[in-house]
């Protein structure tokens, strides 16, 4: 079964409101999912590069939030890009007790392009 993306925000103004839940946590301070150890080895991710990025807040241009069919939980992927305008992606719980880590990795392609595609695709889940 395939997740479902429920809501898009590309706006500024929607994802500030987003930001604002995770400027009191670290990298550190998210619990670690068993799908994100193995991603990391999987995509071969640098996990200090990971740590270093993620209090960079300015650099999210674009979140998704998604319903799991599985378990009916709530996470929203985070894009944020990096200087050569590729990205990495956090997918994150932020609704549960303790926020935890779901996914996290390095995508080398192009953000504007991805997410001209993306808004496309998901224009009748736009927020904002």
């Amino acid at each position: 079964m395939q997740d479902e993306i429920i809501a898009v925000y590309e706006k500024e103004e929607e994802i500030n409101k987003i930001k604002e839940r995770l400027k009191n946590l670290s990298f550190g301070m998210l619990a670690k999912s068993k799908h994100f150890e193995y991603s990391l080895s999987e995509k071969g991710t640098s996990i200090n590069l990971l740590n270093e990025k993620f209090i960079e807040f300015e650099r999210i241009k674009i979140i998704t939030k998604r319903k799991h069919k599985t378990s009916d939980k709530l996470t929203y992927d985070f894009y944020y890009e990096l200087d050569d305008g590729t990205y990495i992606l956090y997918a994150i719980a932020l609704d549960e007790s303790k926020c935890v880590l779901i996914n996290a990795f390095r995508v080398d392609r192009n953000l504007k392009r991805f997410k001209k595609w993306l808004i496309k695709a998901y224009k009748n889940q736009l927020i904002g």
